[in-house]
């Protein structure tokens, strides 16, 4: 075998060992929290798209700030109320008030139609991919994101009922 042939076969091997690694977690091992990925959400750093809708930026570039609180009655509460418009930097400031998990996503109708649908499928995932954070119970976490793109924003808890539930928002960016 060729030197560039032994090459390519190694670069095969480590990117599929890679992503047999993976990023799905369970939420029944809330010790170590982290990273997921999902196919066509690299979130390497700002400056990449992560959604038709925007990207994570720096916390520290936000020119907004908003307190976000999920609760066990199905809602997502926005303090203060949203007021979005396009190249808005915002930071997101989450807190889970419940006594049971939820989630904090960010994205367009069909990207958070498909998260449901993986979710479904996955229940006990755990999301930390700059577009989706998982809450523990009294948890809280920091989300910066750069509104660009599509103009129609779902903000969404998809743990599995909670969205059919209510505990969603809809805007749309001015």
């Amino acid at each position: 075998m060729t030197s560039t042939k032994l090459l390519s076969l190694a670069f095969l091997l480590a990117a599929g060992n890679a992503l047999a690694a993976g990023g799905h977690h369970d939420m029944s091992n809330m010790n170590g929290m982290s990273d997921h990925g999902m196919a066509g959400h690299d979130m390497a750093g700002h400056g990449q798209m992560a959604s038709s809708v925007g990207m994570p930026a720096p916390a520290t570039q936000a020119s907004k700030t908003y307190q976000v609180i999920l609760t066990d009655d199905m809602k997502m509460r926005f303090e203060p109320a949203l007021s979005l418009k396009q190249g808005d930097v915002v930071n997101f400031m989450v807190k889970n008030e419940g006594k049971i998990p939820h989630e904090f996503s960010i994205g367009s109708l069909d990207e958070q139609a498909k998260h449901r649908d993986m979710m479904r499928e996955m229940p006990n995932m755990e999301h930390h991919d700059g577009t989706t954070v998982t809450l523990a119970p009294g948890e809280s976490a920091e989300m910066g994101w750069h509104f660009m793109g599509e103009r129609f924003v779902e903000f969404s808890c998809n743990i599995p009922g909670h969205s059919e539930a209510g505990m969603k928002r809809n805007t749309v960016l001015k």
